[in-house]
């Protein structure tokens, strides 16, 4: 089995999962407030060109979640009542790529950002 190929497989699986969770839930505001923290290289399931993503920082507002670096919008999507978000992930001049995780109750935001070959965990605690 191609890298490609196992990496396709893993992130279909992960996203069939998280996807499952959310399936009839209504959007929350219950998780409104600020987060910050890092997103990291998962090397083992990315290229070795893949860079730095450059998010640090999330707002939840009214159950919607965004983030903006500079002048342009990087991620926008909704959180659900179990904590599950779907949203997307902006690259500048590009579409948006998967954006897909879990908040939990102590205020922990968990996440994986996946694009052409490359995987980001996503992790942030809630600050405001």
């Amino acid at each position: 089995m191609t890298r490609t190929k196992s990496v396709t497989l893993t992130l279909a699986a992960i996203t069939a999962l998280l996807m499952t969770g959310n399936a009839g839930a209504a959007v929350s505001y219950q998780y409104d407030g600020v987060y910050a923290g890092a997103a990291t290289l998962s090397e083992g399931l990315s290229d070795p060109a893949c860079r730095a993503l450059p998010l640090s920082s999330i707002e939840i507002r009214n159950g919607a979640l965004r983030a903006w670096d500079g002048s342009w919008q990087t991620v926008k999507g909704v959180v659900m009542q179990d904590g599950f978000f779907n949203a997307d992930f902006y690259f500048p001049g590009r579409h948006g790529v998967v954006f897909e995780g879990r908040i939990d109750g102590g205020g922990r935001l968990t996440g994986g950002v996946f694009d052409n070959g490359c995987a980001w965990i996503v992790e942030l605690m809630k600050i405001s």
